[in-house]
């Protein structure tokens, strides 16, 4: 993952100590140096977690794919019962009623968000909680977030549960296809200034809202002999347990779009959203230093002169090939799994149902592109390799599909964005682009 930093253990082999008197070992982020330390000083080298925002989970082995944490937030043991808070709050406090919840004006009937009925407040259709109403992602950070009900759902149906003990704290252990278990606390709730029923029910908010009564959120709930998914006012403190997307170490968001597919946080070759990343030839799975038909795999040196994904002898031989085979794609080869680079089709999709933001993150600018639920990805404007130089780097981004431009097969589909426009376009397969891994 990409919170592993290093801390320095590993033994300098005995056969090239004397030379490694006059060497130092560098540590660079992309290309600039950030750390040097002379071979002489140093006993060993190893590989460790950082303290800091590392939170464990586990595979459940669920059809998702999805992770969960092994504690609620707050606890530090599985069997603890950690915070409570109330749904769309991020901080706990001692009263939990209408009169202190944040997205009302004192009654179930005034809701300020989250509201999809004038019944129940001011209308904004707002069904899913925001990052920043998450209390997973605003306590834990990175890509931990509280689960939607579907997912509750899916853990409900697809687990076995075992109710029992855990170092004196009743609740569920919860088994997933693939035998490995989480244990949920039957942590109780809070209503008012009381604590209720803790050791015989639990309370576990989901991110969703209830669609037919928008003063209610959905929860997951159980006691010793049922566990089902049901709801809850909104201003009860109840318990949560995050989860993460991860996929072969590397993190994805659920947009919500309409074919499900779950795009990466990050280019392939960066460990930040922001980063730009490697840049790549459409169809090659290594970088270079000149991007040119000269040094182009799949040409035998000019834009006519193809030798694979090629469906008119104008411009090479024709194998009819269309889309990239996994072993050129770079995403797949870099990343493994189930990753691969999106279609054009795929990049028509997230250009048309996502709302998109000219922004800056962390000094670099870029599209925020926001999907149908409410999450986010960055796209960093990472301009291009052509020949030996980076261009417009800040300005525009391009992004490579896995289709091939049919209409003239020297070029391959792209994103192409700058600060004022969006575009499914073709361009040159010798430049080098960004490559921004989906899964599903």
């Amino acid at each position: 993952m990409k919170k592993i930093l290093l801390v320095f253990m590993a033994t300098v082999i005995a056969t090239t100590f004397a030379l490694a008197q006059s060497r130092v070992l560098q540590f660079y982020k992309g290309d600039s140096l950030i750390l040097s330390i002379p071979f002489s000083s140093i006993d060993s080298v190893k590989v460790g977690y950082s303290e800091t925002n590392v939170h464990k989970y586990v595979d459940l082995g669920l059809p998702s794919g999805l992770l969960w944490a092994t504690c609620n937030l707050g606890a530090s043991k599985p069997e603890e019962s950690g915070n409570y808070y109330a749904w769309g709050e991020t901080s706990t406090k001692s009263n939990y009623n209408w009169s202190t919840y944040k997205y009302c004006n004192g009654s179930s009937t005034t809701m300020t968000k989250y509201c999809n009925s004038s019944s129940y407040g001011t209308v904004d259709n707002k069904t899913t909680l925001e990052p920043s109403d998450d209390v997973a992602r605003a306590s834990w950070g990175g890509s931990w977030r509280m689960p939607t009900i579907d997912e509750f759902s899916e853990l409900n149906s697809k687990c076995t549960w075992t109710w029992t003990s855990q170092n004196g704290k009743n609740g569920y252990k919860v088994t997933g296809p693939n035998g490995n278990s989480i244990f949920l606390p039957a942590a109780g709730c809070r209503n008012g200034e009381n604590l209720v029923n803790a050791g015989s029910s639990g309370y576990y908010w989901s991110s969703s809202l209830n669609t037919s009564y928008a003063y209610n959120a959905r929860k997951l709930y159980f006691n010793s002999s049922n566990h089902l998914t049901n709801n809850s006012y909104r201003y009860y403190g109840q318990s949560v347990r995050p989860v993460m997307n991860i996929v072969n170490d590397h993190e994805y968001v659920d947009l919500g779009l309409p074919s499900g597919l779950l795009w990466a946080t990050c280019n392939v070759g960066a460990s930040k959203p922001e980063e730009y990343g490697n840049y790549y030839a459409w169809g090659e799975t290594s970088t270079k230093s000149n991007y040119s038909w000269s040094t182009y795999k799949y040409c035998n040196g000019s834009s006519t002169t193809m030798t694979k994904y090629c469906n008119s002898s104008s411009y090479g031989t024709v194998d009819n090939k269309t889309t990239l085979e996994p072993s050129d794609d770079v995403a797949r080869a870099s990343w493994g799994g189930s990753w691969r680079m999106p279609t054009i089709d795929e990049f028509s999709e997230l250009n048309s149902k996502c709302t998109w933001t000219w922004t800056s993150q962390n000094g670099k600018n870029g599209y925020k592109v926001t999907g149908p639920n409410g999450n986010s990805i960055f796209l960093p404007a990472a301009g291009c390799r052509d020949g030996e130089g980076l261009y417009d780097a800040g300005s525009y981004g391009g992004y490579w599909s896995s289709s091939l431009d049919t209409s003239g097969a020297y070029g391959a589909r792209r994103l192409y964005f700058d600060s004022s426009y969006r575009s499914t376009s073709y361009y040159r397969r010798s430049c080098g682009r960004s490559v921004r891994p989906v899964t599903k």
